[in-house]
């Protein structure tokens, strides 16, 4: 019953659509005729500011079932929808509705070609804003750069470039802590003092931390804008997210200290208090302070307030189609050619799994080789597989084997003797872990760059195996 009707719905408004653009290209007063009672009989549409309310919560509502295949909502995309009401404005902000309309329908269309997450979400941030041009509170330019800092791909950027800056962290804090205590070592990302062991883990640089500043950055911006009834200069936006990074830095390298000195293990409520807290003191209470004395950065800049016409408001229907015309798109489109038979390294047995991804076993190493990840598609991480296996990452060391860098770590599981594992970014003639350098090659249409990964029972002997694997190409017959 509920599908006929959600049907019924849908071809009511596709009708409207159709025999309105219909009337209005074409001065036959029959087809006027039959225009106008179609609209009366089935949907009579007002050209009210209203309809621009009801258009957003319509495409929001259509997306959730879309991001819910995603994973779902994540913490910063629920700050968007929490935090975009304060960025909009009833005196001035966005006032033309092509581009806006064009943008989303590109992005939209995209993520049918790519079905990256990151895409829709964006698209639908877009078809949002178009929404809301034709209503009374209109999307301003901090609304566009709330909606980029909350794309999920944000969030992934940060994770994967976190790994050099949680080691330079450690290293500062290590030097901090050194002339205050003694018996104090570092190595890689842990601290230990007095033989307890402090790791500095992903979660610990507090990368929900970092968007969450970027996003009271914003929220701190809307509230002193509303208040001095003026816009921030656009560069002055930029400086004061720049401030906003670089306060956020400076409350988790002190949040590291006072983790070590207090022993605050992770998972515990000293452990996470010391985190709010310092986030708070160090962040967002300077951030408001330099807010409210910004006052001469702000400049007036109101828009002309028009009247819409039809067309402008039938253009909202075509969002909330696109997003239902998406919901069989499922996994990424994008894959580069991967052939696991032209992979091989002797002294191994080797297996496929349903994914692409090959296991390299023998009596003294693990070996997994991942297939080369989309352009701008998230990689296959092997911190990810670990800890989905029940794995806690201990020890993250940057190593360097002859000319190459490879990511040395720890992996630990109750009752269970530890490994250690190692990976890196490889085509066959070059190995890298940087993301920016096997992007970059991907897109000069380099061969493609795999996730290698070595494991076994001895951190030497896994070293050995590096050192072996890096000195041949594994990827020989692959093209």
């Amino acid at each position: 019953m509920y599908n006929k009707i959600h049907t019924k719905f849908l071809r009511t408004i596709a009708l409207c659509i159709c025999f309105s653009l219909i009337g209005k290209l074409s001065n036959k007063d029959k087809i006027n005729k039959v225009s106008r009672d179609v609209k009366l009989r089935y949907l009579y549409i007002k050209c009210k500011p209203w309809l621009g309310y009801v258009a957003a919560i319509i495409t929001t509502i259509l997306a959730l079932h879309k991001f819910n295949e995603f994973g779902g909502l994540r913490f910063e995309q629920i700050l968007f929808f929490i935090v975009l009401p304060f960025t909009l404005t009833k005196t001035g902000g966005l006032n033309k509705v092509t581009p806006l309309f064009l943008i989303s329908a590109f992005l939209l269309l995209m993520f049918y070609a790519t079905h990256v997450y990151s895409i829709l979400f964006i698209g639908v941030c877009f078809a949002i804003f178009v929404s809301l041009v034709v209503s009374h509170y209109r999307p301003t330019l901090l609304s566009i750069i709330l909606a980029i800092i909350c794309t999920p791909a944000i969030k992934y950027l940060l994770s994967i470039f976190s790994f050099p800056l949680r080691l330079k962290l450690t290293e500062i804090a290590g030097k901090i802590l050194m002339p205050l205590t003694d018996n104090l070592n570092i190595q890689g990302n842990c601290i230990f003092l007095d033989g307890v062991e402090v790791s500095i883990a992903p979660e610990c640089l507090g990368l929900n931390m970092i968007s969450s500043a970027l996003v009271f950055a914003i929220f701190t911006l809307s509230f002193f804008s509303g208040k001095f009834k003026q816009y921030p200069k656009p560069f002055f936006v930029l400086t004061f997210l720049l401030y906003a990074l670089a306060l956020v830095i400076f409350a988790n390298l002190t949040r590291i200290i006072l983790t070590v000195l207090l022993q605050a293990m992770p998972q515990t409520y000293l452990h996470e208090a010391i985190g709010i807290l310092l986030f708070v003191i160090n962040c967002c209470i300077p951030l408001f302070i330099i807010g409210a004395y910004s006052k001469s950065k702000y400049k007036n800049h109101r828009t002309v307030i028009k009247n819409f016409a039809q067309q402008h408001y039938l253009s909202l229907a075509i969002a909330p189609l696109l997003i239902i015309g998406s919901y069989d798109i499922h996994e990424n489109s994008f894959q580069t050619e991967f052939k696991p038979s032209s992979v091989s390294i002797s002294g191994f047995t080797q297996s496929t799994s349903t994914d692409g991804v090959i296991k390299f076993k023998n009596d003294s190493a693990l070996i997994y080789i991942k297939p080369p990840a989309f352009l701008l598609g998230s990689d296959h991480n092997p911190f990810i597989c670990w800890r989905a296996s029940g794995y806690k990452i201990k020890n993250e060391t940057e190593q360097r084997i002859g000319n190459n860098s490879v990511y040395l770590f720890k992996l630990c599981k109750p009752n269970e003797e530890p490994l250690y594992s190692c990976w890196w970014y490889s085509n066959g003639q070059s190995h890298t872990i940087s993301q920016l350098k096997w992007r970059l090659a991907s897109l000069k249409g380099d061969n493609a760059y795999s996730v290698v990964n070595v494991t076994s029972n001895n951190q030497h002997k896994t070293l050995i195996w590096v050192k072996k694997i890096l000195t041949q190409n594994i990827f020989k017959n692959q093209r």
